[in-house]
C-alpha cells in the first residue's frame, strides 16, 4: 500500500501497579475526567489521525462522479475527526475492520477461466434492476464502477473508510499453488499500494486459500478446461519448504508496512477456513517471520457459525449443528495453530432476520455488576451489513439474506455493530488493564463483511439504495458507545432489546 518501511519489534508496555477493586461510579468518574483531559489537549495540538493525512479538505465532500441522483451528506468536519482520533487513543473500543473484494481489474486468472477482461463489476452489470423479492439490488453511486488496480478509487474507498470510523481494511489474498498459475493472482491492487500509498489506512490480509467450484452464474471461457469437476480452481498445500518460503517473501513486503495490523508486534493474518495443509505451513510461516524480526504471525481462522454470546440459537433444527461447531472451535484452537477464530459473517439460515444481541450476562450486570462470570473469549464477531447474490446467481436461486426496506436492513446492521461494539468494550472486567496498550497492538476485533462485495450486496461504499447510511451507522455507534461509557438511557435500552440502564 504504502512504500515498505522497516519494523520495529513491538515495545512491552509497563505494568501497571496493582489497584484496588473500585466502585462503577469511580471508574466512572476517572474515565470521564481523563475522557475530558485527554480531549482539551488534542482539541490544543489539533491532532489528525495519521491514517488520514491523504485528506485535503475533512469539511468538503470528496470528488466523486455520482452515477444516480441521491443525497450525500458532508463527511466529518475536524472536531469529529479529533473526536475519532481520541476514541482510538484511548484503546476503549475494539478495532472495526471490513473486508475489501479486489476483483474489480483485470487479471489473467480470471481471463483464463470467464474470458479477456472480465470482472466482477459484469456480474452487477447484467443484474437485473430488482431481485425476484421487488427489492432494487444496489449499484455503486460516488466511486461509480471503478478499476481497482487504479490509485484514484483506492484513495477515496480509504478516505471514507477513515472519516467513518473503518479501523482498517482485510484484503482478500490468493495464493493457490498450482503449477499451472503459481505465486499470488488478483494482486495487482495490493502491490500497486505499495507504489502509490492508498488507501492510507491500516489493512491486513485474508489468505482465501480454497478451490473455486462452480456456484456463478457465468459462462466460463470457451477454451477453459476444468482441472476437475466443477472446479475452476484448486488450491493444494505441498510440503514443500520452499514454497511457504516463497509464499512469506512476497507476503513480507505487507507485513513490514508501517500501516499493517499487528497484535503486541505479530502481523495479523487471516484464514478463511481450517485446512489440513495449515498443520504444516501456518507453523513455518511463524518460523519464518520469527527470523524475519516479528515475534511470530497473529492467525485468525474463519469457521461458520454464530458467535458463542452474541447469537443464541434456539431453534431445534440448528441446536445440533451448532453444538457441533463450538466444539470444533475447541479442536481447531487446541492445534495452537491459531490465536483466534472469527465467526464467519456469511449468510447462514439461524441468523436470518436475527441481529446479535448483548448476552443476559452481561446486560443483566450492566450497573457495576460482577463481569468476571466469564473470562474473554478467542471468538472474533463478524457481522454482513446485506446479502443478495442475485447478480452471480440464477434469479430465482439467489440467496436474499440481508435484503428488504433500507431503513430495515440498515437496523438490522446497526443492531449487530451496537451489541458487539458494547459487548468487547463493556462485558468483560479487562477493559482497564487495557488502558495501558495502544489500541493498535490490542487483539479485539470485530470484522464487517464488507466494503465493497457488489456482486453479493454487501457494499459499505456509498449505493444508490442505501447512501452512505451503513458509513454513518459504523461513525455513530461507535462514538455513541464511546460516549455512554457503557452506561444506557431507555431509547437506548429500547433500540438494542434489552433493559440496559
Amino acid at each position: 500500500m504504502d512504500p515498505p518501511a522497516a519494523t520495529k519489534a513491538a515495545e512491552v508496555a509497563a505494568t501497571p501497579p496493582p489497584r484496588r477493586r473500585q466502585t462503577r461510579g469511580a471508574i466512572n468518574v476517572q474515565r470521564t475526567l481523563l475522557f475530558t483531559i485527554s480531549f482539551s489537549i488534542l482539541s490544543l495540538l489539533k491532532l489528525e489521525p495519521l491514517a488520514r493525512n491523504s485528506v485535503q479538505d475533512h469539511n468538503n465532500e470528496i470528488d466523486m462522479p455520482h452515477n444516480r441522483d441521491i443525497d450525500t451528506p458532508q463527511l466529518l468536519p475536524k472536531e469529529d475527526t479529533a473526536r475519532q482520533n481520541e476514541i482510538e487513543e484511548e484503546n476503549f473500543l475494539p478495532r472495526v475492520l471490513a473486508f475489501v473484494f479486489p476483483q474489480f481489474h483485470k487479471d489473467s486468472l480470471n481471463d483464463r477461466i470467464w474470458g479477456e477482461g472480465f470482472t466482477d463489476w459484469d456480474s452487477l452489470r447484467n443484474a437485473p434492476e430488482k431481485n425476484r423479492l421487488g427489492f432494487q439490488i444496489p449499484r455503486p453511486t460516488e466511486l461509480g464502477y471503478y478499476n481497482y488496480s487504479e490509485a484514484e478509487p483506492r484513495r477515496k474507498q480509504g478516505e471514507l473508510a477513515a472519516k467513518y470510523g473503518i479501523d482498517g481494511l482485510i484484503f482478500h489474498h490468493y495464493w493457490f499453488n498450482d503449477e499451472a498459475h503459481p505465486g499470488p493472482n488478483l494482486h495487482e491492487p495490493l502491490v500497486n499500494m505499495l507504489k502509490d500509498g492508498y488507501p492510507d489506512v491500516p489493512f491486513a490480509l485474508h489468505w482465501c486459500a480454497q478451490k473455486w467450484i462452480v456456484t456463478w452464474n457465468a459462462k466460463v471461457a470457451p477454451d477453459f478446461k476444468f482441472p476437475e469437476s466443477d472446479v475452476l480452481q484448486t488450491q493444494k498445500f505441498p510440503r514443500d519448504e520452499e514454497k511457504i518460503k516463497e509464499h512469506y517473501d512476497w507476503l513480507k513486503q505487507f507485513f513490514h508496512h508501517p500501516n499493517y495490523i499487528k497484535v503486541d508486534g505479530k502481523p495479523l493474518f487471516l484464514l478463511y477456513e481450517k485446512k489440513a495443509g495449515h498443520l504444516f505451513w501456518l507453523p513455518k510461516l511463524r518460523e519464518l517471520a520469527k527470523l524475519d524480526g516479528f515475534p511470530g504471525l497473529y492467525f485468525v481462522v474463519g469457521i461458520s457459525k454464530p458467535h458463542e454470546h452474541l447469537l443464541e440459537v434456539k431453534d431445534e433444527e440448528f441446536e445440533e449443528t451448532v453444538r457441533g461447531m463450538n466444539v470444533y472451535k475447541g479442536r481447531v484452537l487446541g492445534k495452537n495453530l491459531f490465536d483466534k477464530v472469527l465467526a464467519y459473517p456469511n449468510p447462514s439460515d439461524w441468523a436470518k432476520g436475527r441481529s446479535l444481541e448483548i448476552p443476559s450476562w452481561c446486560a443483566d450486570n450492566i450497573d457495576g455488576g460482577d463481569k468476571t462470570k466469564l473470562k474473554r473469549g478467542v471468538e472474533i464477531a463478524g457481522i454482513i451489513n446485506s446479502f443478495d447474490n442475485t447478480p452471480r446467481r440464477n434469479y430465482e436461486d439467489a440467496h436474499l439474506f440481508a435484503t428488504g426496506e433500507p431503513d430495515e436492513v440498515v437496523e438490522l446492521f446497526r443492531k449487530s455493530l451496537d451489541s458487539a461494539l458494547y459487548y468487547e468494550a463493556c462485558c468483560f472486567s479487562d477493559i482497564n488493564d487495557r488502558s495501558s496498550k495502544v489500541q493498535k497492538e490490542d487483539d479485539r476485533f470485530i470484522v464487517i463483511n464488507a466494503m465493497n462485495e457488489w456482486g453479493e450486496g454487501m457494499a459499505l461504499e456509498p449505493s444508490d439504495v442505501y447512501g452512505r447510511k451503513f458509513l454513518e451507522t459504523i461513525r455513530d455507534t461507535k462514538d455513541a458507545i464511546s460516549k455512554s461509557r457503557c452506561t444506557r438511557d431507555d431509547d437506548e435500552s429500547r433500540k438494542s432489546g434489552h433493559g440496559l440502564r
